[in-house]
């Protein structure tokens, strides 16, 4: 059965792609529409969210194999990100890494629909609990995530992202079809595949000149280099900032349960912490590379959330948000984001996940 619906996903990969991204605009429209329509939404999507990776799994494995072919007819051929080639080597390289990064990710894709399943099920007092606990297990995971890594900095997701685009595959060849060995080379230890010299020699009728191919060849050295090498492994000063904002939606917990939801010292105590592992961060990377600079913008824009949490949210932000939208509401197009943001503002302030950034 599995191996049936595998196959019906890799030959019907675009139009499958389609439905997921339908069902996910779908998500963001139901809240408000009618009673538990959040929680519908919040379960569509993180049900969406699971079945996702196990497409994109399904659609690696088809282009390793030579399964898929692009708009032209040739074998799609991979090309991952340093992103997926830090976190797909790690994994590769460390049970503990795999493991722990797959565990993380499926705990952030449920995150939400469990506090909102709390709370109507099991009341606030006890919401509280389960959200301490979730984040407790991130802490767990993420701290054993830095040490698999030897000390470098936990990204904000922690598997491979997705390597093969739906969108820009062509008619797909049959699955007893594969890619020839002869083709291709891959390393024992990287996991990388490279165009064999056999191949080189063949593509160009024997007259391949190797040191034109090589000195044409992209010449990034982030695209050839080991794993550990795309980030740099953090001295105390970056890793008690890295330790501080691994902990730093923990402490944000439990100062909101001892001191009050509403309350502002909550609230700045968890940008005072943000601010200073930033700080540290910056301090002990001086030259970021790809992987660090991407985190660290990511980083940044998490201070937005600060906007949308209690109590800066209800005395701030929320009426000038409500202004905008009711501006929205009569305006052709538009409308739609006026009354999205209508419609989230209940749950920014009822539900910590909407707006943890952790």
């Amino acid at each position: 059965m599995l191996q049936k619906y595998a196959s019906f996903v890799v030959n019907n990969a675009a139009q499958v792609n389609s439905i997921e991204n339908g069902l996910r605009t779908l998500t963001y429209v139901l809240p408000g529409r009618f009673a538990d329509a959040e929680l519908a939404s919040e379960a569509i999507y993180t049900l969406l969210s699971f079945v996702g990776v196990y497409h994109d799994k399904l659609l690696a494995q088809a282009a390793i194999k030579g399964l898929l072919v692009d708009k032209q007819g040739q074998p799609l051929k991979l090309d991952p990100t340093v992103f997926s080639r830090y976190h797909g080597q790690m994994a590769h390289a460390s049970d503990v890494y795999r493991v722990a990064a797959h565990v993380l990710s499926c705990v952030q894709y449920a995150e939400k629909l469990v506090e909102m399943v709390a709370a109507k099920r099991l009341g606030n007092r006890r919401r509280w609990q389960v959200v301490t606990w979730i984040e407790i297990t991130k802490v767990v995971l993420r701290l054993a995530l830095l040490r698999a890594s030897g000390q470098r900095m936990v990204t904000g997701a922690v598997v491979p992202e997705r390597e093969v685009d739906p969108g820009s595959l062509g008619s797909t060849k049959h699955m007893e079809q594969g890619v020839d060995a002869k083709k291709q080379w891959k390393g024992g230890r990287s996991r990388l595949s490279f165009t064999s010299v056999r191949e080189i020699l063949q593509q160009a009728e024997g007259n391949a000149d190797l040191g034109a191919f090589v000195a044409n060849s992209p010449q990034n050295a982030e695209r050839i280099a080991p794993a550990p090498s795309l980030m740099h492994r953090l001295n105390a000063l970056g890793l008690t900032g890295e330790l501080l904002f691994i902990l730093r939606p923990l402490i944000y917990v439990l100062s909101m349960r001892k001191l009050g939801a509403n309350n502002w010292r909550a609230w700045a105590l968890s940008l005072l912490i943000e601010l200073t592992s930033r700080q540290m961060l910056r301090s002990d990377i001086n030259v970021p590379r790809t992987l660090e600079r991407d985190e660290m913008a990511r980083r940044k824009w998490l201070f937005v959330y600060y906007l949308v949490r209690m109590p800066f949210f209800e005395q701030f932000t929320e009426k000038r948000l409500s202004r905008v939208a009711m501006w929205c509401s009569n305006k052709p197009v538009i409308s739609l984001l006026g009354s999205l943001i209508q419609d989230y503002q209940p749950l920014w302030k009822q539900y910590y996940f909407y707006t943890a950034g952790s």
